[in-house]
Protein backbone atom coordinates (compact mmCIF):
# COMPACT_ATOMS: atom_id res chain seq x y z
CA UNK A 1 0.00 0.00 0.00
CA UNK A 2 1.15 3.44 -0.92
CA UNK A 3 2.26 5.87 1.68
CA UNK A 4 0.25 9.22 2.75
CA UNK A 5 2.06 12.31 1.05
CA UNK A 6 3.16 13.27 4.60
CA UNK A 7 5.90 10.39 4.62
CA UNK A 8 7.38 11.80 1.45
CA UNK A 9 7.42 15.10 2.90
CA UNK A 10 9.13 13.87 6.34
CA UNK A 11 11.83 11.34 4.40
CA UNK A 12 12.65 14.97 2.11
CA UNK A 13 12.82 17.47 4.93
CA UNK A 14 15.00 14.66 6.68
CA UNK A 15 17.39 14.21 3.72
CA UNK A 16 17.69 18.09 3.80
CA UNK A 17 18.73 18.38 7.10
CA UNK A 18 21.26 15.55 6.57
CA UNK A 19 22.73 17.38 3.65
CA UNK A 20 22.85 20.51 6.06
CA UNK A 21 24.40 19.33 8.79
CA UNK A 22 27.26 17.83 6.42
CA UNK A 23 28.25 20.89 5.18
CA UNK A 24 29.58 21.53 8.55
CA UNK A 25 31.52 18.21 8.96
CA UNK A 26 32.69 18.77 5.19
CA UNK A 27 33.87 22.54 5.56
CA UNK A 28 37.59 23.12 6.62
CA UNK A 29 36.38 25.89 9.20
CA UNK A 30 32.74 27.26 10.27
CA UNK A 31 33.27 30.29 8.61
CA UNK A 32 33.76 28.33 5.23
CA UNK A 33 30.86 26.45 6.02
CA UNK A 34 28.74 29.58 6.55
CA UNK A 35 30.10 30.80 3.21
CA UNK A 36 28.83 27.50 1.15
CA UNK A 37 25.52 28.16 2.84
CA UNK A 38 25.09 31.56 2.20
CA UNK A 39 26.06 30.59 -1.63
CA UNK A 40 23.64 28.53 -1.52
CA UNK A 41 20.85 30.21 -1.02
CA UNK A 42 22.37 32.64 -3.42
CA UNK A 43 19.79 31.65 -6.66
CA UNK A 44 22.04 32.39 -9.88
CA UNK A 45 22.00 30.22 -12.85
CA UNK A 46 25.08 28.49 -13.76
CA UNK A 47 26.02 26.19 -17.28
CA UNK A 48 27.08 23.42 -14.57
CA UNK A 49 23.75 23.30 -12.86
CA UNK A 50 21.85 21.48 -16.14
CA UNK A 51 24.37 18.83 -16.17
CA UNK A 52 23.89 18.42 -12.44
CA UNK A 53 20.31 18.07 -12.87
CA UNK A 54 20.87 15.37 -15.22
CA UNK A 55 22.82 12.82 -13.61
CA UNK A 56 20.37 13.78 -10.11
CA UNK A 57 17.72 12.86 -12.43
CA UNK A 58 19.04 10.07 -14.20
CA UNK A 59 20.47 8.67 -10.43
CA UNK A 60 17.12 9.65 -8.19
CA UNK A 61 14.01 8.77 -10.88
CA UNK A 62 15.20 4.91 -10.75
CA UNK A 63 15.16 5.00 -7.01
CA UNK A 64 12.11 6.63 -6.81
CA UNK A 65 10.46 4.05 -8.83
CA UNK A 66 12.21 0.88 -7.01
CA UNK A 67 10.93 2.29 -3.34
CA UNK A 68 7.26 2.89 -5.42
CA UNK A 69 7.31 -0.84 -6.42
CA UNK A 70 8.31 -1.75 -3.35
CA UNK A 71 5.77 -0.11 -1.47
CA UNK A 72 3.01 -1.31 -4.09
CA UNK A 73 4.82 -5.34 -3.32
CA UNK A 74 4.54 -4.29 0.13
CA UNK A 75 8.40 -5.03 0.70
CA UNK A 76 10.95 -3.11 2.64
CA UNK A 77 13.98 -4.86 0.25
CA UNK A 78 14.91 -4.54 -2.83
CA UNK A 79 15.44 -8.62 -2.72
CA UNK A 80 13.23 -9.28 0.41
CA UNK A 81 11.96 -12.44 -1.29
CA UNK A 82 14.85 -13.58 -3.53
CA UNK A 83 16.92 -16.92 -3.09
CA UNK A 84 20.06 -16.21 -0.60
CA UNK A 85 22.19 -17.34 -3.50
CA UNK A 86 21.00 -14.18 -5.49
CA UNK A 87 20.98 -11.43 -2.73
CA UNK A 88 24.74 -12.66 -1.96
CA UNK A 89 25.71 -12.30 -5.85
CA UNK A 90 24.35 -8.90 -5.61
CA UNK A 91 26.00 -7.80 -2.88
CA UNK A 92 29.39 -8.86 -3.87
CA UNK A 93 28.90 -7.06 -6.74
CA UNK A 94 28.08 -4.45 -5.33
CA UNK A 95 30.62 -4.15 -2.89
CA UNK A 96 33.66 -4.79 -5.87
CA UNK A 97 32.00 -1.95 -7.43
CA UNK A 98 32.17 0.01 -3.93
CA UNK A 99 36.25 -0.93 -4.00
CA UNK A 100 36.87 0.22 -7.41
CA UNK A 101 35.27 3.11 -7.73
CA UNK A 102 35.97 4.55 -4.11
CA UNK A 103 39.58 3.66 -3.31
CA UNK A 104 41.14 7.04 -3.62
CA UNK A 105 42.07 9.28 -0.83
CA UNK A 106 40.79 12.14 -2.35
CA UNK A 107 37.10 10.92 -1.79
CA UNK A 108 37.81 10.15 1.57
CA UNK A 109 35.29 9.23 4.14
CA UNK A 110 33.33 12.31 5.37
CA UNK A 111 34.30 11.68 9.64
CA UNK A 112 38.02 11.07 8.86
CA UNK A 113 38.77 14.39 9.33
CA UNK A 114 38.11 14.66 12.69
Amino acid sequence: MLERPSAWLVRIATFHLVCFTWVFFRAPSIREAFRFLGGAVHLHWVTEYGTAFTFLAVFTLPLFALDLLNEMRDEEYVFERSYLSLRVAVATSLLVGTLLFAGSSANAFIYFQF
